[in-house]
């Protein structure tokens, strides 16, 4: 059986919110039905998107050390781990994906007032580093490891 292993190169489009300060958007599709753009936030250690955006998920147990959220202010934020069906940026899909869910409204409303836009998500490390993905600045895309 052939398997294609070949790298997927997906658009990203950088945005300036302040003076000096981009940020990358893609576009996704969760769970085959809801469209939105994620932040590549390769800060972020896990992949999280808005509990206002995603309808379909199941519940995850949390463990002994239950998660901890957390921003760069060192507040906690409340969090959920939840497993999504997929995962979809143009030609590349990835199924059954744990994520956190937490909500992004102070976020949201930092990007409506700086570029007239909402997030659904940001696309986290955990992601990015099993898809070995590379950001190609020059080309404004996004490289991805299908088969990772």
């Amino acid at each position: 059986m052939f398997m294609n292993n070949s790298p997927i190169h997906i658009p990203i489009e950088i945005i300036e919110l302040e003076t000096q300060s981009f940020h990358l958007l893609i576009k996704c599709t969760l769970n085959g039905e809801q469209d939105g753009d994620m932040v590549i936030d390769t800060g972020a250690s896990k992949t999280v998107f808005d509990r206002n955006f995603v309808l379909n998920y199941q519940h995850k147990e949390k463990d002994k050390d239950e998660l901890q959220s957390c921003g760069l202010g060192g507040d906690d934020i409340e969090s959920d781990l939840v497993e999504i069906e997929s995962l979809s940026f143009g030609d590349f899909k990835s199924e059954i994906l744990n994520v956190v869910l937490i909500d992004l409204n102070q976020i949201n409303k930092m990007y409506e007032k700086h570029c007239q836009r909402q997030i659904c998500g940001l696309l986290g490390s955990d992601f990015l580093l099993r898809h070995q993905a590379i950001i190609d600045y020059q080309k404004s895309i996004l490289i991805l490891n299908k088969n990772q």
